[in-house]
């Protein structure tokens, strides 16, 4: 009885005080206190610069300098000079005298010779001799096929009159050849580089003219060893 007495007791003086303007700090209700709201930071995404597409078909070379970055000359090299050689033009043949063309008819089917370069003087290698096969039609009172050669520098126009006359070797079928030897060829040895130019000639016995080959005046050349191998 007495437990409920006291029971009773506090219950009236909480209802009572609740009306009382009194702060009673332990009876008040605690609200937290608000927590900062997070506010939004707005932001934008860079722009994006255009970028060049490199073109696939350009190569790109960087162009040549001679100043570093930071302005001190760079020492170049001093450009070597280039020589380039040199070659002496060869003279304007001179006309064919008019009684060196082929009378008609023309009894030459094929002219052939052994080589285009014949030397002289030192140990270099080449030919010293020349040989020529000649393919001649059989005509009337053909006797003699005869070989006529001459030398005429290549630079200076100069030359040798034309000489010769050896008497070609027949095979009595057409063919004729003769091997012509550097020391038969005169006064060789005043050229250093020479043509040496050739005609061949059909005869009777009396040394008639049938017929002449085409004068051949720079396919071979007579030529010093120190020209070939200074």
């Amino acid at each position: 009885m007495k437990r409920f007495l006291i029971t009773s007791l506090l219950i009236c003086l909480l209802a009572g005080c609740s009306g009382l303007p009194v702060s009673i700090p332990f009876l008040q209700t605690r609200v937290p206190p608000a927590l900062p709201q997070p506010t939004a930071t707005p932001f934008s995404l860079p722009t994006l610069q255009p970028s060049n597409t490199p073109d696939l078909f350009v190569i790109n070379t960087a162009g040549a300098t001679t100043t570093p970055s930071n302005g001190t000359p760079l020492v170049t090299d001093t450009p070597v000079p280039t020589f380039t050689p040199t070659f002496r033009p060869t003279i304007t043949l001179e006309p064919l005298d008019p009684t060196l063309f082929t009378p008609s008819p023309n009894l030459f089917l094929n002219v052939q010779r052994s080589t285009s370069q014949l030397v002289w003087g030192g140990t270099c290698a080449g030919d010293r001799s020349i040989r020529f096969i000649a393919q001649v039609q059989p005509a009337r009172r053909l006797r003699y096929v005869t070989v006529w050669y001459r030398l005429q520098d290549k630079y200076s126009g100069a030359g040798t009159a034309w000489g010769g006359g050896a008497i070609m070797t027949s095979n009595k079928q057409g063919t004729y050849f003769y091997d012509l030897d550097l020391s038969q060829i005169r006064n060789y040895r005043r050229f250093q580089d020479a043509w040496l130019q050739y005609q061949l000639v059909a005869s009777t016995v009396t040394r008639k003219v049938l017929g002449r080959s085409v004068v051949s005046r720079s396919d071979v050349s007579v030529t010093n060893c120190r020209v070939l191998y200074p």
